[in-house]
């Protein structure tokens, strides 16, 4: 006897299957959504995406039944760097609840300590010269050739290996 042909289900984004296995780790953490997480860099800005992460949301009790009132981001931030992120506080609260599409977060507290999960910067490859495909040199301050530096023009240094 044949087995029944199988049906087969409509193919997922990866992104809604790790959402749904890290829902309830995000929400014992305050987080409504892991989706906060994922879109921290755009929210905080390049110039803070690296040395902060949120921590948590904390939500005030409120009776059954009522609105819930809107919470308190708890955003971690490396030590010295957390004066910088106190002056952009309000634009990113208002960025925070721009993400959520309704007021979720009333006020943002710092807590100062290691930001864990710092992306690292990608590695800069220094571009290469089309004609040699050598690196480039910045103008103005080349490298001699036992490596040191000088304040020799481009056009001074090739004369000078055209005549070598």
């Amino acid at each position: 006897m044949a087995a029944a042909p199988r049906k087969w289900k409509a193919t997922q984004h990866l992104g809604e299957i790790v959402a749904r296995v890290i829902e309830p780790v995000t929400s014992r953490r305050g987080f409504a959504k892991a989706d906060l997480l994922a879109v921290w860099p755009e929210i905080a800005g390049p110039m803070h995406a690296a040395c902060t992460a949120p921590e948590k949301i904390a939500w005030p009790r409120h009776a059954p039944g009522d609105d819930p009132p809107a919470g308190t981001l708890i955003i971690r931030a490396d030590g010295p760097r957390a004066i910088f992120v106190q002056h952009e506080l309000p634009q990113i609260v208002e960025r925070v609840n721009a993400f959520y599409g309704y007021r979720a977060i009333a006020q943002a507290r710092i807590v100062q300590g290691p930001v864990a999960n710092a992306p690292a910067e990608p590695p800069r490859h220094p571009r290469l010269d089309a004609a040699r495909g050598l690196p480039r040199r910045s103008r103005g301050s080349t490298t001699t050739g036992c490596g040191r530096r000088s304040n020799v023009s481009a056009a001074a240094c090739s004369r000078r290996v055209a005549n070598s």
